[in-house]
């Protein structure tokens, strides 16, 4: 069996054939005056801000109540998503992290409030940030569908530290005024990753447990066991709580039952079955209807 490289088997080389995005299809796209960031508004008090123009797809959004707002997540720090959620919003702004991923966290050092989920990968990424050479990753030749706004200076790009100004707890209520997101502890692709579920709209903030692409288990710190647990003990019991699913890549799904798919994707990848794509140092891609799992070595019964 051929066995692909990390990039081979995770990075499509035209990954901008997918887009546009389906889940957009029926979003009217907001006027920002930037070029950066795709902004749609959900409702009238829930706006998507995507970035389309780099690989990762990074999905932030800005979920506002009656006295605060949250961003959930700030991506890449390519670009000044301060500036421009402060000329959408007047309340007071929040970054609300699924987790410490350099995707999720690159603009938290922008902001005077972050909040997060206590645990010690959390707390290492808020003292160092992600220094250059790791970071670099992002900026890799193939990323960009687009230019990046300038300046850019490619040769520094990292993501600094931040302060994180509150800790969430697992089942923590989020009161914003008028909205309330409850907070659930769903580790697998990472220890310290959070999920978000608005009862009133049905919103489930599903991170990087889900999204309509390339799901991974086995990046440091990832447990493919943690991520079937995490789906049969908090997510799935949700389901039918949940209207439309929203990602931190991608787009929106509506779909669903693709999380009963991604549970029973797992499970059969855990225990060595089904047929897979051959990586690099034991990394399997698994194909789902559409997303794929990928796991690490280890992760999977012999």
């Amino acid at each position: 069996m051929n066995e692909k490289t990390e990039n081979e088997l995770i990075r499509p080389s035209n990954w901008w054939d997918a887009l546009p995005r389906e889940g957009y299809g029926n979003l009217d796209r907001l006027d920002t005056g930037q070029e950066w960031y795709a902004v749609y508004r959900l409702d009238s008090r829930t706006r998507i801000i995507y970035e389309d123009g780099q690989f990762d797809e990074n999905v932030s959004y800005l979920v506002e109540g009656d006295r605060q707002a949250v961003l959930i997540d700030t991506g890449d720090n390519l670009a000044d998503i301060r500036n421009l959620v402060r000329g959408m919003t007047d309340l007071p702004v929040a970054v609300l992290n699924t987790h410490r991923h350099l995707d999720h966290i690159g603009g938290n050092y922008l902001f005077d409030d972050v909040w997060a989920y206590d645990h010690r990968v959390t707390r290492e990424a808020a003292a160092l940030g992600v220094g250059h050479e790791a970071a670099s990753e992002v900026i890799q030749p193939g990323s960009f569908s687009k230019p990046v706004p300038q300046p850019f200076y490619e040769n520094t790009y990292c993501i600094p530290p931040y302060r994180v100004t509150r800790w969430i707890a697992d089942g923590e209520r989020i009161d914003l005024g008028g909205r309330v997101l409850e907070a659930i502890h769903t580790p697998g692709h990472a220890p310290d990753h959070l999920m978000f579920m608005e009862r009133e709209t049905g919103y489930f903030w599903t991170g990087d447990n889900f999204y309509t692409g390339c799901v991974y288990t086995h990046l440091p710190w990832g447990n493919l066991d943690a991520f079937i647990e995490t789906y049969e003990k908090k997510i799935l019991p949700r389901v039918a709580e949940a209207r439309l699913l929203l990602p931190s890549h991608n787009d929106p799904c509506s779909r669903l039952g693709v999380l009963e798919e991604m549970a029973a994707l797992a499970r059969l990848a855990g225990k060595g079955g089904g047929t897979y794509e051959a990586g690099e140092k034991g990394m399997r891609k698994y194909g789902g209807s559409c997303f794929s799992l990928v796991i690490g070595p280890q992760q999977a019964e012999k």
